[in-house]
C-alpha cells in the first residue's frame, strides 16, 4: 500500500493579474479619449507609460509563475501587448513634442 499524495494547494485566482493586465489598455483609451492640452500630454504619456510597464511586468510574472503552459502562454502574450501600448504611449509624448511647422 502507498500513501496517499497530500491534496494539491487550491489554486491562486486569476482576477488581480488579469486586471493588471488591461491597466494598460484602458490608460490608453483614457488618455486618448480626454481632450488633454498638447503641452500637458507629455507629462500624462511619461506617466501612463510608466504604470504600463509596471503593470506589465508585475501580471506577466504572476501569471508565468502559475508554471501551466496556458498561463505562460498568456502572460508572454500580455507582456508583449503591454510593452507595445508603453512604447506607443511613449511615442506619443514624443511625437506631441514636435511641431508641425
Amino acid at each position: 500500500m502507498t500513501p496517499e499524495p497530500p491534496p494539491l494547494p487550491p489554486p491562486k485566482p486569476l482576477t488581480l493579474p488579469v486586471i493588471l493586465a488591461f491597466v494598460p489598455s484602458a490608460l490608453a483609451l483614457l488618455l486618448f479619449s480626454l481632450t488633454i492640452p498638447k503641452a500637458h500630454l507629455i507629462p500624462y504619456c511619461i506617466i501612463a507609460a510608466g504604470i504600463s510597464i509596471v503593470c506589465c511586468v508585475v501580471s506577466s510574472v504572476m501569471l508565468i509563475k502559475r508554471s501551466t503552459t496556458a498561463a505562460i502562454i498568456f502572460g508572454i502574450l500580455l507582456g508583449l501587448l503591454n510593452l507595445a501600448l508603453s512604447a506607443g504611449l511613449g511615442c506619443a509624448a514624443m511625437l506631441s513634442s514636435f511641431d508641425g511647422h
